[in-house]
C-alpha cells in the first residue's frame, strides 16, 4: 500500500501568513478570515498538480476549522477549481466544506465512480435498487490531517483477514455484543456468504497498512433493520468492529466511524442517511452519539435482541462532522 506523505501546514506568529510543506515543495500564502470563509492570495510557489491540490484543502479544512475557502489571484491559479463542486466568478474561486467532502473523485477508486442505474430488482417480497458489484481494490484511500496516517477500506477476504477475522470475534470484549465467538471454519464461511450477499459489504479498515477492524456495511431496505425504519431506497448501514485494541479510544473510533460513513456516502451519493442498531446496552456504541453526528431514534425489539435505532443524515453529516 501507497502510504501518503504529511502535509504540514505553519502560521505566521500574526495568524496573516501560512507555509504549506509536502515532502521537499513548500508553498507561502497570505490569508485572511471573513464571515468563516478563509481566503487565500498571493500565492507563492509552484502550481499543485490535481492530487495535491485536494490534498491541501483537505489539510485547511481541517487544521483551519473554516466552513468554506475563497481563492484570489495567484492562490486561484495554483489550485484545480474545474470541478462543479466549485463556484467560480470572474475574480474568486470558491469551495464550502459541505461541497468539498463530496467529490466522490478525491478519495474513491474510480471503478467506483459511476453511478448505477436504478433499476428494480426484488430479493424476497421486498423490491429495491440493483445493488452494485465491488471489487477487492482499495475502494477508499485518504490521509488524514487528524492521526497522521493513510486511512484506507477494502473488501474483506478470507485468504487475507481469516485469521484475523476469528481471532476478533472470539475476543470476549467482541463477542459480548457479535455473539460470533464460532470456529475459524464457520467464520471463514460467513465471511463468504457476505461477500456473496448483493446487499452487504465486508470492510476491513486499515491505517498505514494495519489492519484497524472490520464494518459490515448493508443496504436497509432488503435487510433485518428494513421494516423497523424509515429507510430510502439507497440508505445503507453498518455494523462496527474495531479488531484491535490499540485502535479503540473516542479519539480513534471517532475517525474510524466518520471515515466509514464518509466512504458510503461517497459510494452511493443518492444515500441519504445512514442506520445503525447496535444492542440498546451496548453503552460504549452509544457514547459515540455525543461526539459523532449520529442521532439515537430510540429502542426497538429484534427477534434476538433489544435494539436502539440510530441514524447518520448526509446534510448533517457533511455540514458537521470532523474527518
Amino acid at each position: 500500500m501507497t502510504r501518503l506523505s504529511p502535509i504540514e501546514l505553519t502560521l505566521s506568529s500574526d495568524q496573516q501568513q501560512l507555509r504549506i510543506s509536502l515532502d521537499t515543495s513548500s508553498w507561502q500564502a497570505r490569508r485572511h478570515t471573513s464571515s468563516g470563509s478563509e481566503c487565500l492570495l498571493d500565492w507563492e510557489g509552484p502550481a499543485l498538480d490535481a492530487q495535491n491540490s485536494h490534498r491541501v484543502l483537505d489539510t485547511l479544512f481541517h487544521e483551519l476549522g473554516t466552513r468554506q475557502i475563497d481563492l484570489y489571484g495567484s492562490a486561484r491559479e495554483a489550485f484545480h477549481t474545474s470541478h462543479p463542486a466549485w463556484v467560480n466568478g470572474a475574480d474568486r474561486s470558491a469551495i464550502s466544506r459541505p461541497a468539498f467532502y463530496q467529490v466522490r473523485e478525491h478519495w474513491l477508486d474510480p471503478a467506483l465512480w459511476p453511478v448505477l442505474p436504478e433499476v428494480t430488482e426484488q430479493t424476497g417480497d421486498i423490491q429495491h435498487p440493483r445493488r452494485p458489484v465491488t471489487g477487492d481494490q482499495i475502494l477508499y484511500r485518504r490521509f488524514s490531517p487528524a492521526l497522521g496516517k493513510t486511512l484506507t477500506l477494502r473488501q474483506a477476504t478470507v485468504e487475507k483477514d481469516g485469521e484475523r477475522f476469528h481471532r476478533w470475534q472470539n475476543d470476549p470484549r467482541a463477542a459480548r455484543f457479535w455473539e460470533y465467538p464460532w470456529s475459524r471454519k464457520r467464520l471463514d464461511a460467513m465471511l463468504d456468504d457476505r461477500r456473496a450477499d448483493p446487499h452487504s459489504l465486508p470492510l476491513i479498515l486499515e491505517a498505514d497498512g494495519e489492519a484497524v477492524g472490520y464494518f459490515e456495511t448493508y443496504y436497509v431496505p432488503e435487510d433485518r433493520l428494513g421494516p423497523y425504519c424509515e429507510a430510502g431506497p439507497f440508505d445503507q448501514g453498518m455494523h462496527v468492529l474495531v479488531g484491535e485494541r490499540k485502535f479503540l479510544g473516542n479519539r480513534q473510533t471517532n475517525l474510524w466511524l466518520n471515515t466509514l460513513s464518509h466512504f458510503l456516502f461517497l459510494s452511493e451519493p443518492r444515500t441519504q442517511r445512514l442506520w445503525g442498531e447496535p444492542r440498546a446496552d451496548n453503552r460504549g456504541m452509544l457514547r459515540y452519539l455525543q461526539s459523532t453526528t449520529w442521532q439515537h431514534h430510540g429502542e426497538f425489539d429484534f427477534p434476538h435482541k433489544r435494539a436502539a435505532l440510530l441514524s447518520n443524515s448526509r446534510h448533517r453529516f457533511f455540514a458537521d462532522a470532523r474527518l
